[in-house]
């Protein structure tokens, strides 16, 4: 199942530099030299959940980004058995201050079947950054199924290739409470791979939880 799994992944950005290779270069106001490179960039990611009294899952998220074009595909992250197709431009502005949106439209299909507007913002300030990526699921089944979900990290790299901080997400599901966690994280890379562990819920027993996360950008 995970090869099958990889092999789309690797299918779905393969297409993606079919289709974007030949596109001219050109300028845009609302970003800058980097976000404009005349490269195509991956990435893929793997998050590893270690679930108390669940079974442990897999998420994969694999991203390619051509200019300002971003175009991103996931398994297992809107829900089990479920992949996500996304595509969405780069806005890039400021110098000491560095921020960056990134607006998408996608959609889901396996357990969730439905359209996905989204939003990945990211602050960079000297040793500090901010991230968070979030998302809405209009769900065809009908609306009792729609959801609201954010990932939200705030890091420190005080040293060259570490990064370390604190990490939240919050889902609130159509009229139902919020759910919201929250922990630390340490990354740690080394040249192209970097590699993350999350760990969620530290003051409670029964819900705390672990996410090794190990990406390669290429």
């Amino acid at each position: 199942m995970i090869k099958q799994i990889i092999f789309t992944l690797l299918l779905f950005l393969f297409s993606i530099y079919s289709i974007n290779a030949q596109q001219n270069s050109g300028n845009s106001s609302a970003v800058n030299s980097d976000s404009t490179s005349a490269e195509l960039s991956f990435e893929a990611d793997a998050f590893y959940y270690i679930m108390p009294d669940e079974d442990n899952t897999t998420t994969l998220i694999g991203t390619a980004d051509h200019k300002a074009l971003h175009l991103e595909a996931r398994y297992n992250y809107e829900d089990k058995n479920t992949f996500s197709f996304f595509g969405g431009y780069n806005f890039e502005t400021g110098k000491e201050i560095v921020l960056n949106l990134t607006p998408m439209a996608g959609f889901a299909v396996g357990n969730i079947n439905g359209i996905i507007p989204g939003l990945e913002i990211s602050l960079t300030w000297g040793i500090f950054d901010y991230y968070s990526e979030s998302e809405y699921i209009f769900d065809f089944e009908g609306k009792e199924n729609d959801y609201f979900y954010i990932w939200t990290e705030l890091g420190i790299s005080p040293f060259d290739n570490f990064r370390a901080g604190a990490v939240a997400n919050r889902t609130l599901l159509y009229q139902s409470d919020r759910e919201f966690e929250s922990g630390a994280f340490v990354q740690y890379s080394f040249r192209n791979i970097k590699a993350m562990i999350y760990y969620f819920n530290p003051l409670s027993k029964d819900n705390s939880y672990l996410i090794p996360t190990l990406g390669i950008e290429f």
